[in-house]
């Protein structure tokens, strides 16, 4: 699918714009994408995810998810927190110390973003950053 799989916050009825209806035809252009029961904005509406989108529940459910770098498929990355994941494509790798052609960088707020040559490399980090948590749409980075 050209817009990342038709689970994105784009089709969610807790994106604002959306007025709550899952598949909105219609939706509010003049509201900008926001996440209703997490209270951020979705910057990027078509590559963003959460397990709500599936359950419909209005409490929030593990971590909110971007595409990652594509590999010949669609991978799914937890945000750190509120912030999102960027694709780059420049860099050393903070895991490996390789370089990096597509990359992922995440912002920090102690110094310069650190940056990730692969899905993996970045959930790795990610699940030491965030421990006991769960990022079960990211499940498939480790297997393949």
């Amino acid at each position: 699918m050209p817009n990342g799989g038709p689970d994105n916050c784009s089709t969610c009825g807790f994106n604002r714009r959306n007025g709550g209806v899952w598949r909105n035809q219609a939706p509010d252009e003049s509201q900008m994408p926001f996440c209703e029961i997490r209270g951020v904005p979705i910057l990027n509406d078509h590559w963003t995810y959460c397990e709500n989108w599936h359950t419909l529940e209005p409490e929030p459910a593990g971590p909110i998810y971007s595409s990652g770098i594509y590999d010949q498929h669609y991978r799914r990355i937890p945000w750190h927190g509120a912030v999102a994941p960027e694709l780059i494509a420049g860099g050393a790798c903070h895991e490996c110390g390789e370089p990096i052609h597509d990359g992922i960088s995440i912002p920090t707020m102690e110094g310069a973003p650190l940056a990730f040559c692969s899905n993996l490399h970045y959930l790795e980090w990610w699940k030491r950053q965030h421990p006991g948590e769960d990022a079960p749409m990211s499940r498939d980075i480790c297997e393949s």
